[in-house]
């Protein structure tokens, strides 16, 4: 009997959370073009600090601007550039730009087409996991959320905010993962509340599950789905799944009710401020290209001694 009203309780959520497929797709446009503004920005302003230098006395223009394409290529970018790009400002052309942003995820999602049977495993196992744990029935019922099931039908996975270099940067630094994820090929899992009790403190959480890859030293954060509610708060606080992010600062971000009020504060999580591209151009004059003519390299064999 208790299967039978689960199952009914899961066809009306899925029912009603089928108007809001729209406001998800929406949410999710608006996430990505918001990065993607803000990652051509920024790299107009590397280009602007890279244009600014000329390189040491002996290069030619075109060595200069050799360089300072390499300095896309292998350090902000961190892959070969489209071989359209013979200088900077090629990057802004528009077919490179679109190709840009589907190969080095400049607009925050990763463009690979969703997996489906993949993502219906993933949300399979979590479910046996939750089984597993004895929890609310609640909790099990409304789970996957169903806006988080509509938004992994959207897309593979969500980068976040930020040039590439920068985010692995981010990546290397946390020992959270940053990536939202909900495939079989991230590590997955599903932990009681008693391990999150004082990070959400406003809130009884009854479920935490992670969206995306663990880190090596398990489950402490990143990207959270919850089911919580919060007694004193009769108006906002019934029993749902919501979602926040714990970060490798120990911080945390509010709990949000949606998936569309939740991609709107990821946008602009941990991004990559204009101070911080600034300290991170690079100086012509301490770099060496990889592809010297002859006399080029005599030239800055003598220049450096």
């Amino acid at each position: 009997m208790a299967l039978v009203i689960l199952s009914a309780r899961r066809a009306l959520l899925n029912r009603m959370n089928e108007g809001r497929k729209p406001k998800i797709a929406t949410a999710l446009h608006q996430y990505r073009e918001t990065v993607a503004q803000h990652n051509i920005l920024r790299l107009r302003i590397l280009a602007d600090g890279m244009e600014a230098q000329s390189g040491p006395p002996h290069w030619s223009p075109g060595l200069a601007e050799k360089c300072r394409i390499e300095a896309f290529d292998r350090f902000y970018l961190m892959l070969p550039l489209p071989e359209s790009v013979i200088a900077v400002r090629d990057l802004f052309n528009d077919d490179v730009r679109a190709e840009l942003t589907r190969s080095r995820e400049l607009d925050g999602v990763c463009h690979k087409p969703v997996d489906a049977e993949a993502r219906a495993g993933c949300f399979a196992a979590l479910r046996t996991r939750i089984v597993e744990m004895n929890v609310d029935a609640a909790a099990l019922a409304e789970f996957p959320p169903a806006d988080l099931e509509c938004l992994f039908t959207l897309v593979d996975s969500i980068s976040g905010s930020g040039l590439p270099y920068y985010r692995q940067r981010q990546q290397l630094e946390c020992e959270v993962p940053l990536r939202l994820d909900m495939s079989s090929d991230v590590a997955l899992d599903a932990r009681e509340s008693n391990e999150l009790s004082w990070v959400w403190d406003e809130w009884e959480i009854a479920v935490a599950v992670q969206i995306g890859a663990q880190s090596d030293d398990g489950f402490n954060g990143g990207g959270l789905a919850l089911f919580c509610g919060n007694e004193d708060d009769p108006y906002h606080g019934q029993w749902k799944w919501r979602y926040g992010i714990r970060d490798c600062e120990e911080s945390v971000s509010d709990v949000y009710d949606s998936v569309e009020d939740f991609l709107a504060f990821y946008a602009h999580f941990r991004e990559q401020t204009e101070e911080q591209i600034t300290k991170d151009i690079r100086y012509l004059n301490g770099m060496y290209p990889t592809a010297y003519s002859p006399l080029e390299s005599f030239l800055s064999r003598r220049y450096r001694e």
